[in-house]
């Protein structure tokens, strides 16, 4: 079982970093503002305004860095295992599943990274243990952060730790299903036979390729704008984990958590995990000429049942086109 707590990387450095330079802008703000009578007002306006739009950031980071800490409190008093859960004691949660979606608005310096939470509460209760959630999740987040999470989860309603949430990602399943893709232009062709193999998607390529340099295969999910290559060159085989190596808990404060941090705990990168429906493609990388696609789909179950509930998830959040 591995244990992951969820928070931002580089945040101390960040801080400092913030209060050095409050200090190095500051310094020269007061000097002009006793030594250059002209403008003096002009002056203390810019100097406030400095100073409050710090003090908002400084305060925000020093607010996440709280959360953070919480749940690493939180994390140090707990007993994780295979099993589940183990409080120190007797609290009050409710179980449920947790949603998110994290994407970037703007562009350039005024580029922003935003986060949509949704916690659906399941049922309420009052104990010293949780056991392991063995419930299906997804995660397709790419490096960056964009991408959507949706993963069985404990959210902790006592005041000490409210807030505080636990997530559950099982190593149950198995990829289920076989086929052919195949993917060509006038003097190119690709075939991809792929096939459920475990817990892994793996499969074989055979091309015959004149003006495409390599044959890529990738696999994505419905609404995730990003694709995970898991395989480049003209005749080659090719396994992908689509579960984890094993169970994995992740402890996080509600409001600070994302995406992104989720990916990293889950091996970083492009990281496309869980059960339900998923997306195969078979590439013809071509040159100076946009990549010719097909593709199909495959499916990952746990404990052999089919999931619906992904459905609706997706239709809810927008993430099918």
């Amino acid at each position: 079982m591995k244990l992951v707590v969820l928070k931002e990387r580089g945040s101390t450095l960040v801080f400092v970093f913030l209060v050095i330079f409050i200090v190095l802008f500051t310094l020269p703000l007061i000097y002009m503002l006793i030594n250059v009578p002209e403008g003096r007002l002009f002056i203390l306006g810019f100097f406030v305004f400095f100073l409050l739009m710090m003090s908002l950031g400084a305060y925000s980071l020093l607010r996440r860095r709280r959360e953070y800490r919480r749940a690493e409190n939180f994390a140090s008093l707990v007993g994780f295992s295979n099993s589940g859960v183990t409080f120190p004691e007797e609290i009050e949660f409710e179980t449920g599943t947790l949603e998110m979606r994290g994407y970037w608005v703007g562009s350039g310096k005024n580029r922003s990274y935003h986060v949509e939470r949704k916690f659906i509460p399941g049922e309420k209760k009052r104990a010293s243990r949780v056991p392991f959630m063995d419930s299906p999740f997804k995660v397709a987040v790419s490096s960056d952060g964009t991408g959507f999470v949706k993963a069985p989860a404990v959210r902790i309603t006592d005041e000490l730790y409210k807030n505080i949430v636990v997530l559950f990602f099982t190593d149950e399943g198995k990829v289920r299903g076989t086929g052919t893709v195949t993917v060509a232009t006038e003097s190119d062709s690709a075939q991809v036979n792929y096939r459920g193999d475990g817990k892994f998607i793996a499969g074989t390529v055979y091309s015959t390729l004149t003006k495409a340099r390599a044959v890529k295969v990738a696999i994505s999910a419905e609404g995730f704008e990003y694709e995970k290559i898991v395989g480049k060159g003209r005749s080659f085989e090719f396994r992908e984990r689509m579960l984890p190596e094993e169970k994995v808990i992740m402890v996080g404060s509600y409001g600070t958590i994302t995406p992104k941090m989720v990916g990293n705990g889950l091996g970083g990168g492009t990281v496309i995990l869980g059960h339900g429906e998923f997306i195969i493609r078979g590439i013809l990388d071509i040159r100076l000429r946009p990549d010719v696609r097909a593709e199909d789909t495959f499916r990952v179950e746990l404990k052999g049942e089919e999931i619906e509930e992904e459905k609706e998830f997706e239709e809810e959040w927008g993430f099918r086109d």
